[in-house]
């Protein structure tokens, strides 16, 4: 795992984007977090501009239990949840990223809506950590 920027953390995966993707979203069912939404950067940019791009997936990674814990807080907070986990093909690898922790954690967000966003931000984090462990041991 590395910090890419302040806002955001990658992992980088030494396996091709389409066995990394299916990794992914086992880890993150065995988290019992839900994916909630998917978009196709690629296909919409080679759809819509026609130009050819890497392979690129946004993932809406969520908990409905905490979903319903910020909304309940404040309906607002649905702007924190779903997590969007960007998923790219770099050549043989793959690159995964993520807002930071950190990010959340320094904001001065109300603790009510902070501390899910922060728990399914760790979630999240754990099954990643969980995926790159088992490509590097491979």
């Amino acid at each position: 795992m590395m910090e890419t920027q302040t806002t955001t953390m990658a992992f980088v995966l030494d396996q091709a984007f389409e066995p990394a993707l299916a990794q992914i979203r086992q880890a993150i069912r065995q988290e019992q977090l839900s994916i909630a939404g998917e978009v196709d950067v690629a296909q919409r940019v080679r759809h819509t501009l026609e130009i050819f791009v890497p392979q690129c997936r946004v993932l809406l990674v969520d908990s409905p239990l905490l979903l319903l814990e910020t909304t309940a807080i404040d309906r607002a907070s649905g702007i924190f949840i779903p997590l969007h986990l960007v998923v790219s093909s770099a050549g043989s690898r793959t690159l995964v990223q993520m807002l930071n922790l950190e990010h959340i954690r320094n904001s001065d967000l109300p603790i009510g809506i902070r501390a899910p966003v922060l728990d399914l931000q760790r979630q999240l984090a754990r099954a990643l950590a969980k995926v790159a462990q088992r490509v590097h041991s491979a």
